[in-house]
C-alpha cells in the first residue's frame, strides 16, 4: 500500500466513522454541532467554547450559536473566569445534564458495546489518529 491509497482508505473509513454519529444525531432530531457540544460538556467537567471549538474542531460561531441556544433553555450556564473577562466556563446545569443523558445514553450503549469488542490493540485507535493528526499538522 502507499501514501495515497492509505489516505483513501483511512479517509473513507473516518468518514463511515463520522456517518454513524451525523446519522444519530439526525435520528434524535437534534444538530450534529449539538451533539457534539453536549458530548463536551456531559464529561462532568466546565469548558470555554475556545476550548470546544479547538477539541472538537467546530467552528467558534457554530458553538457559539450552540451554546445560547442551551442557555435560553436553561441547560448550560456561563460562569466567568477568573481573570479572564471575556472567556466563560461553560457548565451543564441540573436540567441540561438531564437533557444531555437522555440525548447520549443510547449513544454512550452502542460505544460501550463496541469498544467491549474491540482488542487492545485496537483499543490504541485513539493515541494512532492522534499522532496522524500532529504530523500532518506539522507538530
Amino acid at each position: 500500500m502507499n501514501s495515497r491509497s492509505f489516505f483513501y482508505n483511512f479517509g473513507r473509513a473516518l468518514y463511515h466513522v463520522d456517518s454513524f454519529y451525523d446519522e444519530f444525531a439526525k435520528k434524535s432530531n437534534i444538530s450534529s454541532a449539538l451533539l457534539w457540544v453536549l458530548y463536551a460538556l456531559n464529561d462532568g467537567n466546565p469548558h470555554t467554547q475556545i476550548e470546544i471549538s479547538n477539541d472538537w474542531e467546530l467552528p467558534k460561531t457554530t458553538v457559539n450559536t450552540v451554546i445560547k441556544d442551551i442557555q435560553k433553555d436553561g441547560y448550560v450556564e456561563l460562569v466567568p473566569i477568573k481573570g479572564k473577562r471575556r472567556e466563560m466556563s461553560i457548565v451543564l446545569t441540573e436540567s441540561g445534564k438531564k437533557y444531555a443523558d437522555s440525548v447520549l445514553s443510547e449513544l454512550y450503549k452502542k460505544e460501550h458495546e463496541v469498544y467491549k469488542s474491540l482488542s487492545r490493540e485496537e483499543r490504541k485507535i485513539v493515541d494512532t489518529l492522534e499522532n496522524l493528526a500532529r504530523k500532518l499538522k506539522g507538530e
